[in-house]
């Protein structure tokens, strides 16, 4: 299961797709909170998140992630970061992808992080 954060609702809508045809689940959060609230409720394998969010940006969602549950996979995006400044600030902790995201460069990312679902082995 796939944790998607993102607080402009048609990208959620087109990464969810994206995600839910390379097979693999997924569950949606329009912020940080409520990502939290999720992620208390239901496993989650992965997060990708937004960096600039209301309420809980994704810098704090990482931090309280990596309280909770150190091990977890974390894909950050932003259209106003370079990945290696994204990464500089995040100490390597994360995986950062630009926006506008490259779906092929984002799942690619995910199967290397995860593996692919059960319906791409064997592909």
């Amino acid at each position: 299961m796939i944790l998607l954060v993102e607080d402009e609702e048609r990208a959620r809508e087109v990464f969810a797709r994206i995600l839910r045809h390379a097979g693999y689940a997924v569950m949606e959060a329009a912020d940080g909170l409520e990502a939290l609230a999720l992620l208390e409720d239901l496993p989650c394998d992965l997060v990708v998140s937004d960096i600039l969010m209301p309420k809980l940006n994704g810098y704090a969602l990482v931090a309280r992630i990596r309280a909770k549950w150190p091990n977890m996979p974390i894909i950050l995006t932003s259209g106003y970061l370079s990945p290696d400044a994204a990464k500089t600030i995040m100490n390597g902790s994360v995986e950062f992808i630009p926006k506008p995201l490259d779906a092929a460069a984002l799942i690619a990312i995910i199967q290397r992080l995860i593996g692919p679902t059960s319906s791409m082995q064997g592909l």
